[in-house]
């Protein structure tokens, strides 16, 4: 996880200073990434300590981005935008509102449903498998 994180995504982005294709900027969830955020937002499900507004908090962050995927990004965020959180990811820190993991990873995944695998042009290349199943009702 940490590898890929860091060290592909990261440096390839930020060396060749990459920006996706039909990027929603501040509105989207983050430019490059959706599903880390799901996985991420999963592993905090029945987590007594760290509740969703804690992710913008920078020192959280900082403590526990190397135990937690979607402190990971949220870390990979803060490291490449400047500017108050709340401005650059208007999206994620309406999420941060948001009360229980449970409901934000429910509300992720419906995103992605819309954002992601409605989309023709996305889809269209995507393979489906075991861990993400098509059906077609």
């Amino acid at each position: 996880k940490q590898w890929y994180q860091r060290r592909v995504r990261g440096k390839i982005q930020m060396w060749y200073r990459l920006e996706p294709a039909g990027s929603h900027g501040v509105w989207g969830l983050d430019d490059y990434q959706f599903l880390p955020f799901i996985f991420g937002s999963a592993q905090f499900l029945g987590n007594p300590v760290i509740s969703p507004d804690h992710f913008v908090v920078p020192e959280v962050v900082d403590k526990h981005c190397d135990d937690y995927m979607f402190l990971e990004c949220i870390k990979f965020i803060n490291d490449v935008k400047t500017g108050p959180f709340s401005e650059h990811s208007n999206q994620l820190w309406g999420i941060s509102g948001v009360p229980t993991w449970t409901k934000v990873n429910g509300g992720l995944i419906k995103m992605y449903k819309a954002e992601v695998l409605a989309k023709h042009p996305v889809i269209q290349h995507f393979v489906f498998g075991s861990l993400l199943s098509f059906d077609p009702k």
